[in-house]
């Protein structure tokens, strides 16, 4: 689909794309549940040294994110028509049923929708899916990060597709630069708690959070540079990216 962006100029391809699209998500639905049964017996299995860990869970997580993008795709990637009722009175909700629709036969260029006109569209929201099955299984904060990342450079363009609008411009410009704060903070926590740990897996977190519990005297030979407050500061910080990146109060505005 990338290739067929760069390579064609026509404007008219946007439902061809989107068909395509969403037969590409009913694939991924068909091989997701044809690999339910390496994980539904077992605790999971690791992928990319730990960046990735796909369960039963996850697998059903990443079905239902299909079958609603190809839902949604289905609703709002091809174009409406408009639609009227020529010389009839209607009185009620039943002559609806019993008169003749009327649709106007024009060129695409005056169809309603224009902006599903752009060829991208489609491309976007594969990459926003990317994002999301990915954040679903991630297991470390570096993919964590790069998950998020991902799905958010998906919607800054999503947010902005009506070019011609000042509205949404504008709008996502300051989503843009939120993000971009927003991802400056959980660098910083990730950062802050790989210089306390040494590690950015979730599992390696969690073991050294539990042994710190133990008493100072027991673990002073093993973990003389593991400073118990330390990690809470840096998942501060890192909360602090997180509610910029949902928009949750105090960090809505």
């Amino acid at each position: 689909m990338l290739l067929s962006n760069a390579l064609n100029s026509r404007r008219d391809r946007s439902i061809l794309y989107s068909r395509i699209t969403i037969l590409i998500l009913i694939s991924s639905i068909i091989l997701t549940k044809n690999a339910l049964y390496a994980t539904f017996l077992d605790k999971g299995i690791g992928l990319y040294g730990g960046l990735f860990h796909c369960t039963a869970i996850t697998h059903n997580f990443h079905i239902f994110i299909f079958l609603i993008s190809a839902i949604i795709l289905q609703l709002t990637s091809f174009y409406p028509r408009k639609v009227y009722l020529k010389d009839i009175d209607v009185k009620s909700v039943f002559d609806l049923f019993y008169s003749k629709f009327i649709y106007y036969k024009t060129k695409i260029i005056n169809k309603m929708a224009e902006q599903f006109k752009i060829i991208e569209y489609s491309l976007i929201i594969l990459f926003i899916i990317i994002g999301a099955v990915f954040l679903i299984s991630t297991s470390d904060l570096v993919s964590i990060f790069l998950s998020i990342e991902l799905q958010s450079y998906g919607l800054y363009l999503l947010s902005t597709i009506y070019r011609n609008s000042e509205l949404a411009t504008s709008g996502g410009l300051t989503y843009f630069l939120l993000g971009g704060l927003s991802s400056c903070f959980i660098l910083l926590g990730t950062s802050l708690l790989y210089a306390n740990s040494g590690t950015t897996n979730l599992e390696g977190l969690y073991v050294i959070n539990s042994i710190s519990d133990i008493s100072k005297d027991e673990i002073s030979s093993v973990l003389y540079w593991y400073k118990a407050y330390y990690i809470n500061f840096a998942l501060l910080i890192m909360s602090v990216g997180f509610l910029f990146k949902v928009s949750a109060a105090p960090f809505h505005f």
